[in-house]
């Protein structure tokens, strides 16, 4: 079945009574092949799927279990409608939390990438509002006064110039405005969630994912392995989808030749273990409170994350071997407001649009 055929599926005069009978297949625990996930997700992008056949395919596919090759298809899907942004300058990384761990903790993620901006790579950071967590990266960003929805071609200046990029999702997936109310009206996770860290409009070669489970970081890794990726999928064993600074941390190490699982903890950084309670935040404000706080290199007890996050990074990136050289030279920097003055530099270049 051709690329036409498959989204014919669902909206010829017989599409409704196709869903039902995929919907069908994912409730007996079955996997749908290429050609049906691209057509239900293709339809439910578009908005030809109503709110209530569209909550109930996710939900579905939740408590049956996502399959990876279910998501490596939507990726093609939701990669194919989206705005592309045209970038020589490479490699590109983007780091970035899966959010649905429902422990609502500091944007570790976010502050990790200014970080690793300030050793001179090129990070596409690419997020969104929050739907499940307390702040979402744009809230934060926003927050601190970056301009989010700023014009490509300035957000490319930034990227190029600073070493820092945001690229809002909305801006760049137009078609997700039709999934969007149906996410936050479900307010639970779904494979979205695990989708949009992978649909980076950039197209970053390498990627430093959170997951909020082992089960989504094996997920998301077979997904990115298919895709060709050169990836980091980490989950802290204690819950969290970032690398964890109490517990030990499951990685994967993604390339297209396979997936290596290893196990790190604070101590591989050279740092103590610090409670992961001391992550969570009150709110938005609490959020932003704190990311300013470690921004300007405060003794913020959220600081070791962002540390372990970054060297990861660094790592990733082939600018470091060991992870405890990555630790001090990240640790160094935050000290240094490096972090920050990548974001106060990236503003001053949004500001001239």
């Amino acid at each position: 079945m051709g690329e036409r055929a498959s989204t014919k599926l669902l909206t010829d005069s017989q599409g409704g009574q196709k869903m039902k009978e995929l919907l069908e297949k994912v409730i007996k625990g079955e996997a749908l092949d290429t050609y049906e996930i691209e057509a239900v997700f293709s339809s439910m992008a578009e908005g030809k799927l109503g709110p209530a056949l569209s909550a109930a395919f996710l939900v579905a596919m939740r408590a049956r279990g996502e399959k990876p090759e279910e998501l490596e298809a939507l990726v093609r899907v939701m990669l194919k409608k989206a705005v592309k942004v045209p970038i020589d300058r490479r490699p590109l990384v983007d780091v970035v939390g899966t959010g649905g761990d429902g422990m609502h903790t500091l944007n570790v993620s976010t502050l990790s990438a200014l970080l690793m901006a300030s050793f001179g790579l090129k990070v596409a950071k690419h997020g969104n509002r929050a739907i499940s967590s307390s702040c979402g990266s744009a809230d934060l960003l926003e927050g601190l006064g970056f301009k989010i929805d700023a014009p490509k071609d300035m957000m490319v200046q930034s990227l190029l110039q600073t070493g820092f990029g945001f690229f809002f999702a909305p801006l760049y997936h137009p078609c997700m405005a039709n999934v969007q109310p149906i996410r936050r009206e479900l307010g639970i996770r779904t494979l979205f969630n695990f989708l949009g860290p992978l649909i980076n409009p950039t197209d970053p070669e390498l990627m430093l994912i959170g997951a909020p489970s082992v089960e989504g970081a094996w997920m998301m890794a077979r997904a990115l392995k298919g895709l060709g990726k050169k990836a980091f999928v980490v989950h802290g064993l204690d819950g969290l989808d970032e690398v964890s600074p109490e517990a030990d941390t499951l990685l994967l190490e993604v390339s297209p030749d396979g997936v290596l699982e290893r196990r790190i903890s604070p101590e591989d950084f050279g740092l103590k273990r610090v409670p992961t309670a001391f992550l969570r935040v009150e709110g938005s404000e609490g959020a932003l409170r704190r990311a300013r706080a470690i921004l300007e290199g405060s003794e913020d007890p959220g600081r070791n994350a962002v540390i372990m996050e970054a060297a990861l990074g660094l790592k990733l990136c082939g600018l470091v071997q060991d992870l405890k050289e990555g630790a001090t030279m990240c640790e160094e920097a935050l000290r240094s407001k490096k972090g920050l003055e990548v974001l106060e530099k990236a503003k001053e270049v949004l500001n001239r649009a």
